[in-house]
């Protein structure tokens, strides 16, 4: 788990000098640089030492022949099996690393190399053969990997920060990208908050010559994969084949030459997943919590996590929040977040703390958006095939006066799953009151035609949308940024591939059962788990921020509602009413986004 990082143009040589000191936070145990100074190009390296310890695992990697350079970010579970073929068709290794792996699979079989390796990834290879760079990304985007065209450069890398703290290119605001933070919590891919500069999306790879024109292709499509598999209309054949596959998938996870710890909340993914690695670990498993400190607001999940704890055996640490130490730590937050989103405080406290203690923790994330888990996977499968009734239309007009939960799921008879999925996600009332909110008043583009999968199923449908918008664009994000920010690789075990389309392939009855969401799941893991985990409702891990804003983080969002920056994107008549709220401290959930924009825009004052 590393820092990427490289560059085709006229300024090779400062980007080989700048760039890693902004991302030596995601590897602090070495780094390394290639130049070909006849190309122009160079490559680089911030090191986080995960498998195979040695200098010999150092990057870049060159081949033996010379011809080829590699920088590589993530884990390839599987690369002992990869290891194995390849040793059969005649290469041979000088490591222990996954990184020569993806090196010699690279030299064999070109882009095809890419559908064998299991895990997480964004690597760049330098092809001398071919004179390009060739870049790729993992199926589902858990690791990142930004570039830019920007100012007849090339440049790419694991963050956003080298582009931010750095002259190299202009930096104008997204007003799409903004627009998306607003309606959706999160910037939407390939956009990046930053003008000119976008992700590669997961499951693509992209062909760089050394002339700067490039190709894009996909590599991987989700639901052309998981109809590959055979149906299971059997519930119990259905049971078996996901426990052996959450077995097998823990068992590639927990490849590492260092500890491996893991988060745990009080919910059946996270539990899960502790409970499966206990099965394969000979010593103490590390743990860890966040909990808070006289907390009203939220549900504080520290007291079940402390029976799972002590059920299943783990060394556990409970984290507890306080007014001083999210004051403390705000800004922290806004150095880490690389750009806004309303997500990631959650993970980057645990992340903190977890790594003064290990450097490796597996996460319970992406079990919802795979085996239906969130509340509105239940409403839309039971309301979208519903029709309109005289009542039905008075209470959906009812809730578009005044939202409430009660109401919510009116506004979804009838709407084809995405739609539905997607107003679940909206954080305004309507995607046009966003001109309430800007001061663009043009049409921003923001909220694209709905693509409707018409040959899937409704819980299929909602998997895809979840996994392609949600998950990527805010969950897998802000984890990776906000936790390498403290040299910690977070591991979503359940989003192994293999796990990932067999869970899509099964009947939608077999995720929603008998009213009960995320079935199947449980059902495989229940003689593993606390009947006090499995049997709990659905609450979802909430943080305190009306409690925060209105209170420890009060002065700071005085101080950052008032920047030119702010008055200049939005509104008069928006900005006097946030102000007010914030003056006599009645701020809402809602207004958290606010808060790390703001503070966001004050810290780096790009243009726009």
């Amino acid at each position: 788990m590393c820092g990427i990082y490289g560059y085709i143009g006229k300024d090779y040589k400062k980007i080989g000098i700048v760039f890693p000191e902004y991302l030596r936070h995601r590897g602090p145990d070495d780094s390394g640089v290639y130049y070909d100074e006849s190309k122009k190009l160079v490559l680089g390296h911030t090191r986080l030492s995960i498998i195979d310890l040695s200098n010999n695992a150092r990057q870049p990697m060159l081949d033996e022949s010379k011809n080829y350079v590699i920088v590589f970010n993530g884990e390839i579970y599987n690369y002992y099996d990869i290891k194995k073929e390849l040793k059969k068709l005649g290469y041979t290794f000088k490591t222990k690393s996954d990184t020569e792996v993806v090196l010699k699979s690279y030299i064999e079989w070109k882009e095809n190399c890419l559908k064998k390796f299991r895990g997480m990834f964004a690597f760049a290879i330098y092809d001398k053969d071919n004179q390009i760079l060739f870049l790729a990304r993992d199926r589902f985007g858990i690791k990142p990997l930004i570039y830019t065209f920007l100012n007849n450069h090339f440049i790419f890398s694991s963050e956003l920060k080298p582009f931010l703290k750095t002259d190299i290119i202009d930096k104008k605001l997204n007003i799409e990208a903004l627009c998306d933070l607003i309606l959706f919590g999160s910037v939407r891919q390939p956009k990046t908050i930053l003008e000119g500069v976008y992700q590669l999306l997961p499951g693509h790879y992209m062909i760089v010559k050394l002339d700067r024109t490039y190709k894009i292709s996909p590599y991987y499509k989700l639901e052309m994969e998981f109809s590959k598999w055979p149906k299971i209309n059997n519930y119990q054949e259905a049971i078996q084949q996901l426990r052996n596959i959450l077995e097998s998938a823990i068992k590639y996870y927990l490849i590492a030459d260092v500890e491996v710890g893991a988060f745990l909340s009080g919910g059946v993914d996270s539990t899960s997943v502790v409970a499966l690695m206990s099965q394969y670990l000979d010593k103490k498993i590390k743990t860890f919590s966040v909990g808070f400190k006289k907390q009203k607001e939220v549900v504080d999940e520290t007291s079940i996590a402390k029976i799972t704890a002590k059920k299943l055996n783990t060394e556990h640490y409970e984290i507890i929040v306080d007014d001083n130490y999210i004051a403390n730590i705000f800004n922290d937050f806004i150095e880490a977040i690389d750009q806004p989103s309303i997500d990631g405080i959650n993970t980057f406290i645990v992340s903190k703390e977890t790594a003064k203690k290990v450097k490796v923790a597996l996460s319970g994330l992406g079990g919802d958006e795979i085996f239906a888990g969130y509340p509105h996977f239940k409403l839309i499968y039971q309301y979208g095939n519903k029709k309109h009734t005289y009542l039905t239309k008075f209470l959906r007009w009812l809730n578009q006066i005044r939202p409430n939960r009660f109401t919510h799921k009116y506004e979804l008879i009838g709407v084809a799953p995405e739609k539905g999925v997607f107003y679940s996600r909206l954080l305004l009332k309507n995607s046009n009151d966003i001109y309430n909110i800007l001061k663009f008043n043009k049409s921003l583009g923001c909220v694209d035609k709905l693509k409707e999968l018409l040959d899937f199923s409704v819980v299929q449908r909602i998997s895809l949308y979840e996994i392609q918008n949600y998950l990527l664009n805010t969950l897998l994000r802000d984890t990776d940024v906000v936790s390498m920010y403290h040299a910690l690789e977070v591991r979503p075990v359940l989003l192994d591939h293999v796990l990932v389309e067999f869970a899509l392939s099964l009947r939608d009855d077999f995720k929603i059962r008998n009213g009960k969401l995320k079935a199947i799941f449980i059902e495989a893991v229940k003689d593993l788990i606390p009947e006090e985990v499995w049997k709990r409702p659905k609450t979802g891990f909430e943080m305190p921020f009306q409690t925060w804003m209105n209170g420890a983080l009060n002065e700071i969002f005085k101080e950052v509602v008032e920047e030119s920056i702010v008055k200049e994107l939005f509104k008069k008549s928006f900005l006097q009413n946030l102000s007010s709220r914030i003056n006599n401290k009645i701020l809402k959930r809602k207004d958290w986004l606010y808060l790390v924009l703001f503070a966001w825009l004050k810290r780096y004052q790009i243009g726009i």
